[in-house]
């Protein structure tokens, strides 16, 4: 499928596009003002009242303390697909091993957020099912659900960005020469230009699914009527 050594070039990738997102937000928020002058501080403004509103909306009153972690996610994951359809690039989110990270972290930050919000105890006893005698059974049911998540997380945005950069590949082969030069071909009919469009489309419908299961996630586990049930 890849060749040796590709996850290492993905993996650069991916710091590449986290190096990339933190200078461009170091540049578009050094010079913010009460009400915005320029058109830059107010995409910024736009993109995160937005963002905000997807989580509370999901999460509910006090969801905007969690819109840093979810909205990062959603820009991150966008970025990575995107990068993917700039020539000589691939998307760090097409390998198996960048996706599961990905998923592990939102695994882990769930599980801290719904610690904090209702505590060890409470946490674990909503592991644990009702009625508590059920609990032989119950728990290793939840453990094992709590585990699917990272793994169907991991899974779906893999699948489906490889399988996108895999039919984009085919298409660039099927190209035949249009005009060549001394016999090397210089202009090709571009059958992946079509794809490439709808691409852009599905890269983002792709981030918006991780991001709001992800988010959904964190709602569950935060849920003081979840804690109880």
């Amino acid at each position: 499928m890849e060749q040796e050594g590709s996850p290492w070039l993905l993996l650069a990738m991916s710091g590449f596009v986290i190096l990339a997102l933190a200078v461009i937000s170091i540049l578009a928020t050094r010079r913010l003002q009460k009400i915005p002058q320029t058109t830059t501080q107010g995409l910024v403004e736009l993109v995160v009242s937005s963002l905000n509103n997807f989580v509370v909306g999901i999460i509910g009153p006090g969801g905007e303390r969690y819109t840093p972690f979810i909205g990062t996610i959603f820009i991150y994951v966008l970025s990575m697909n995107l990068l993917g359809l700039i020539p000589g690039f691939k998307a760090p989110t097409s390998n198996l091993s960048i996706t599961i990270a990905m998923a592990l972290t939102v695994f882990v930050m769930y599980n801290y957020y719904g610690i904090r919000e209702v505590g060890a105890l409470k946490y674990l006893k909503h592991l644990l099912g009702e009625p508590l005698w059920l609990a032989p059974l119950m728990l290793p049911i939840h453990i094992i659900g709590e585990l699917a998540r990272p793994l169907s997380l991991s899974i779906r945005l893999f699948g489906n960005i490889f399988g996108e950069e895999t039919i984009l590949v085919i298409l660039a082969g099927m190209s035949f020469a249009l005009w060549r030069i001394h016999g090397i071909p210089v202009v090709a009919l571009p059958y992946q230009f079509p794809m490439m469009v709808f691409a852009v489309f599905t890269s983002f419908v792709q981030a918006l699914v991780f991001t709001m299961l992800s988010t959904i996630y964190i709602s569950i586990a935060v849920s003081h009527e979840e804690a109880h049930a």
